[in-house]
């Protein structure tokens, strides 16, 4: 299930991911095909804070916000400025697969920025990479 446009999401950066210069995510850190991130809306209805999360590998991780609909223009404009067309969707995805077993109590608030199948490279464009650490 698509989870609504302006729901804001949050996106956990390893420090080595992390510019302290711009005081924001470097590109690397949205390099992975499928990109976890956490509903900040739904942690709160579960009356959890961002900062539970930061556990295990997520310990002392930045973070990056933005809406789910950041994701799909900031894919089209990637798209067209490389001419390599791709689409991106954000889904809901609470299953066991998605979410490993120490953040499972909070596995209700976990969604995926997918790249939608058969569009464009399997990995995500470096321009894509940028325009999101930019917009953070």
């Amino acid at each position: 299930m698509p989870v609504p446009a302006y729901d804001v999401l949050c996106r956990f950066v390893r420090p080595a991911y992390w510019s302290r210069r711009e005081n924001r995510p470097r590109p690397g850190a949205f390099k992975q095909a499928d990109l976890s991130v956490w509903h900040i809306g739904q942690l709160r209805t579960m009356h959890v804070e961002l900062d539970d999360l930061r556990i295990a590998h997520l310990s002392g991780c930045g973070q990056a916000h933005h809406n789910a609909i950041d994701y799909q223009e900031l894919a089209a404009q990637a798209s067209q400025a490389e001419g390599i067309p791709f689409q991106v969707r954000v889904e809901w995805r609470s299953e066991p697969e998605y979410v490993s077993e120490p953040w499972r109590p909070w596995s209700a608030a976990h969604c995926q920025v997918e790249t939608v199948d058969g569009q464009g490279p399997s990995d995500f464009l470096v321009q894509f990479r940028r325009l999101l650490a930019a917009k953070t």
